[in-house]
């Protein structure tokens, strides 16, 4: 699953299908890249900022406050319980100047497109 949308409701939903694919005992790979990236820097995982329509942007906090939606950096640690690989896209993160030390500590791994794309050679893939 390659992410590259930063808005918190795809990513939020690509999580989800991720851990919903692990706890179904398919192999899930994850490369966050762009805005996507954002959401692997730590600190940044949860801001609502992103989120391109402000009544959605409303219901979302609402979800937020009242528990029926889980942060981010929540829904990152289950998928890492449930055995998903993150990845953070070394391309990205050259042009956002972002270090290693500045990742969540659920990042495996930094790599390029192409050894996402072996890695991932003959599965589904979903671009978000």
């Amino acid at each position: 699953m390659v992410i590259n949308s930063g808005e918190y409701q795809r990513v939020s939903y690509a999580i989800s299908i991720a851990k919903i694919a692990a706890a179904l005992d398919m192999e899930v790979h994850m490369l966050f890249t762009y805005e996507g990236l954002e959401r692997l820097i730590e600190g940044r995982s949860d801001e609502l900022g992103n989120v391109t329509d402000k009544n959605f942007l409303k219901k979302i906090k609402d979800a937020l406050k009242k528990g029926k939606i889980s942060k981010i950096s929540t829904d990152l640690l289950d998928a890492k319980k449930l055995g998903v690989k993150i990845y953070a896209c070394v391309t990205a993160m050259n042009i956002m100047n972002v270090k290693n030390e500045e990742l969540v500590k659920e990042v495996d791994q930094v790599m390029g497109l192409s050894q996402f794309l072996v890695l991932s050679r003959g599965s589904i893939s979903y671009y978000v």
